[in-house]
């Protein structure tokens, strides 16, 4: 939609010109991080209590982040035993090691995850999903899955990253609930991206998280790019 985003640009510096040109907040414009949040309670029923938003340049900023956050040298990542490249050069890069689970007709395989876990203990950090139309298989958890996934990550203490790029594709069924639509425990980070949706080029994409995880997350992108895009 060329026209409209054009319209949008130019409302945005007739009304906030300096603001625009200026270098923005670290952690993302303000007016945008309470549109996301009140944007996921209605859309995705994400309880904005408890937690916070991070802007990032798309979701590709978030894959780096999380490993940066949440690993130390040699920890474990799990995920999908086929699942997007770009995060696992995320994950290497940031010396964390991917071990690929098992798959089915209806997403990773609940046994071989359990299994995982105990097998691999505390090296574990997080488990990497991408519940919605999964890259490259296509697969989307279904609900009662995605609550086991969940109760696992409790039962034996790790995160969830759920990167959600794609869920707003969907042309017919009925949306899934988000796995961090019934997080109590503080366990799930939410990605999400305008990549797909609106146009990859704005680079603009957020993650959901407790308040805890997102200032530290913060805290290091601001070492990487000194601040969030504005305009």
């Amino acid at each position: 939609p060329v026209d409209d985003i054009r319209r949008m640009n130019d409302l945005v510096y007739e009304r906030v010109p300096k603001y625009a040109l200026q270098y923005g907040p670290t952690q993302g414009d303000p007016g945008f991080i309470d549109l996301m949040k009140k944007r996921l309670e209605k859309v995705k029923g994400i309880n904005p209590e408890g937690n916070d938003i991070l802007v990032t340049t798309g979701s590709q900023n978030i894959l780096t982040l999380t490993p940066m956050t949440l690993c130390d040298d040699g920890d474990i990542v799990l995920c999908e035993e086929f699942t997007y490249m770009g995060a696992l050069s995320c994950m290497r890069g940031m010396l964390a090691e991917p071990y690929g689970v098992k798959v089915d007709e209806d997403g990773i395989n609940l046994d071989a995850l359990e299994e995982a876990c105990k097998k691999l203990g505390s090296k574990v950090k997080y488990l990497y999903l991408i519940p919605n139309f999964q890259n490259p298989m296509g697969v989307t958890i279904p609900v009662e899955k995605r609550k086991a996934i969940y109760d696992l990550a409790c039962k034996y203490d790790f995160m969830i990253l759920e990167d959600d790029p794609y869920g707003e594709l969907r042309y017919k069924g009925e949306p899934v609930p988000a796995i961090k639509s019934f997080d109590k425990e503080g366990r799930v980070l939410y990605a999400c991206s305008f990549s797909k949706i609106l146009a990859s080029g704005i680079r603009l994409g957020y993650v959901c998280a407790p308040k805890e995880v997102i200032g530290k997350m913060t805290a290091l992108k601001g070492n990487l790019d000194s601040g969030s895009p504005v305009s």
